[in-house]
């Protein structure tokens, strides 16, 4: 399970969310007993600590943390979005991904149609440099003409963290 940022202004209904996913994922047999690693996006706040503290305890669920930085989630440099986005490419090319159908949402099909959206639109956004002594910038985003990214995001760290087990704390 990948999360991207909490809501700032109302990180109980985050929490409340994710405990309802985390049910979801519990109610289908094949998946009753299996390890959750909740796997946040961390910027420049606290977020995936917030998390941390207030999802610790339920059952198999273990939350992704950085040994080096010593903190909870992913912070997602340039780097680690163009590894994600390669990663994902690659294996959705080869069809090595599988969407469970319908998702285990609280709206399977407005997520599901969310994140296909926002699949297409991620790709590498260029803006010029704002004077002729700085460079040109190009950054993987799916922010475009209002759009939000957070379900790609999250796909995507679930798809590159997935198979790194001493990553959890």
């Amino acid at each position: 399970m990948c999360l991207t940022r909490a809501s700032p202004n109302q990180p109980d209904k985050q929490f409340a969310l994710v405990q309802r996913h985390i049910q979801r994922i519990r109610a289908v047999g094949m998946l009753s007993h299996s390890e959750i690693v909740i796997c946040c996006e961390r910027n420049l706040g606290f977020e995936a600590e917030h998390h941390e503290r207030a999802l610790r305890g339920l059952y198999k669920t273990r939350h992704r943390i950085d040994h080096g930085a010593k903190r909870f989630g992913v912070l997602t440099t340039e780097e680690i979005k163009h590894a994600m986005a390669t990663l994902l490419s690659t294996m959705l090319r080869e069809k090595r991904i599988n969407v469970l159908k319908p998702l285990l949402s609280e709206n399977p099909a407005g997520n599901a149609k969310r994140l296909n959206e926002q699949l297409h639109i991620y790709s590498l956004q260029f803006k010029d440099s704002s004077s002729v002594f700085s460079k040109g910038r190009a950054a993987l985003s799916g922010k475009v003409g209002g759009m939000k990214d957070d379900v790609c995001i999250a796909f995507q760290l679930a798809v590159y963290w997935s198979k790194e087990p001493f990553m959890t704390a």
